[in-house]
This record gives structure tokens, sequence and C-alpha cells, in this order.
């Protein structure tokens, strides 16, 4: 009986057949007419997540970098908006005399980036700063600078610098530090009148004798300044007889946090109030 077990065992390892799997590629035995079995071990199960895990550590490294670069960019639109939002109301909105040029050296309004020419804000006539200053931020002062929040909850430091361009204490232009203006005087010719109407000549026989015709018409073009145009010298130290104020808007931020950015935009904004009398 011993010896019947033994041959009876021999002859079922006998009916087993070497097959490497096709999910892990380990050798095992399988009994013939089914080389591929229906059920799957353990170890195999494993090796096959691992490698669907590997497969994916790429595709989530390019979510997390799009995740990424989607907020930069936002932060950005944000910015940008915010800065067209703010200087469109300036110029169009906020009269000249209500800008000026602050004394020293101001922080942002979290203590950093102490520097000179911040704006300052006063009220002139019947308008109000406070509804431009309002743009700056909810914590904004008169001193041109605020903190933005957008909807991600990323504050904005918002400041406005000015640069007056002063003109000279003199009936004498001087282009190389003030802005200056050249124009031709009015040709003889068009001061010319007949029956209380302005008479144009357009041929040489209508053209009264000592009188040049106006394309023959050549003289000298007269330079004037802004104390030469009448404009006011202004009680501020730092802008005499000024007729243009350059500005200069900083919004900075971070994004992510451990990454600052920021945008400055330039413009400037004339005083165009003056009246030829």
């Amino acid at each position: 009986m011993p010896l019947l077990f033994e041959q009876i065992q021999i002859q079922v390892e006998c009916k087993m057949c070497p097959v490497i799997s096709p999910i892990t590629g380990i050798l095992h035995c399988s009994p013939p007419g089914n080389p591929f079995r229906d059920g799957v071990t353990l170890l195999e199960i494993m090796a096959a997540m691992m490698i669907l895990a590997f497969a994916f550590i790429p595709i989530v490294g390019v979510i997390g970098t799009g995740a990424t670069d989607t907020d930069v960019t936002n932060s950005y639109i944000f910015a940008q908006t915010a800065a067209r939002t703010i200087l469109e109301n300036l110029l169009d909105n906020v009269p000249f005399e209500c800008v000026h040029l602050e004394p020293g050296s101001v922080s942002d309004l979290d203590g950093t980036n102490s520097e000179d020419h911040v704006s300052s804000f006063k009220d002139s006539g019947t308008f109000k700063v406070a509804s431009f200053v309002a743009l700056l931020g909810n914590t904004a002062d008169l001193l041109g600078r605020g903190t933005l929040v957008d909807g991600r909850g990323t504050n904005y430091s918002v400041k406005l610098l000015v640069f007056p361009i002063e003109g000279v204490d003199s009936d004498t232009p001087d282009p190389d530090t003030e802005i200056t203006f050249n124009y031709l005087p009015r040709p003889d010719f068009e001061n010319a009148s007949a029956s209380d109407k302005s008479t144009w000549y357009t041929g040489d026989e209508y053209v009264p004798a000592g009188n040049l015709r106006p394309y023959d018409y050549a003289v000298s073009s007269v330079k004037v300044n802004a104390r030469g145009l009448g404009v006011s010298p202004g009680t501020n130290a730092s802008e005499m007889y000024c007729l243009m104020k350059r500005f200069l808007l900083r919004i900075r931020w971070k994004t992510p946090p451990t990454r600052e950015r920021f945008l400055e935009i330039f413009t400037a904004k004339a005083n165009l109030s003056k009246k030829d009398d």
C-alpha cells in the first residue's frame, strides 16, 4: 500500500506542466488543458498594483503642475484687471489737483517696502477722493496704498507712486528741465479783414502789398513754458508750475506663498483744465 500511494502521487505531479504567468512572468505549474488559470495569486495582484502606481506618478505630477500654473495665471489676470480699473478712474475722474506727492518715505500697509514718491490724495471742491481710494482695497488710506483680496484669498499690496514734472520760475523756457510748448504765430494774411469779415487770400492778386502769400510765410516759432501759459505756481514745493504728473502703479502678491510676484504699470496725467482766455 505505501508503494501504491507513492505511484499515485507521482502520477498526479507528472500531470502538472510549468507555465509562465502573463501578468507577472512568474514560473509555476498549471494543469494541462488550462495553462492560464482563471484565478490569480496575491503576489500577482500586488505586482499589478505596483505597476499601475508607477504608471500614474507622471500623470499626478502633470496635474499638480497644471493646477499651480492656473493659479498663477488667474492671479495675474486679477492684478491686471485691478490695475486697469484703478488707472482708468485716476485718469478720467480724479481732478489733477487732488493728487500730490507725499514728503518722505512711505511703506506698504504691512510695514515693508518703504520708498519715496508715494502719492497723497486730498479732496478738491465737490470731488471726494474716498470714492477713488476705495478702489485700492478695503484697507486703503489717503496715501495711495491698500490691500486687495481675490476669491482664492490671495492678498495684493497696492501702491501708487507719483512723479510731478515741475516748471521753472522764469519766463525763459528751459526744455531740458520742464515741459515747453512751441507754436507759430498767426500769419498776417489771417488777420486781414474786409467788411468786418476774415479774408483768406488764395492768389497773388489778393495779397495786399507788404504781405507774404500763405505758402511764402516764414516765421520763427514761439516757445513758452508753464509760467508763460499762466499756470499757478501751486502750494506744494515739489509741484511748482506743474503741468503733468507721472504715475507708477505697483501691485505685489505671492503665488504660491513662497514666490513673490509683482505688476507695474506706468501712465501720466496732464493738467487740461487751463482755459485759453
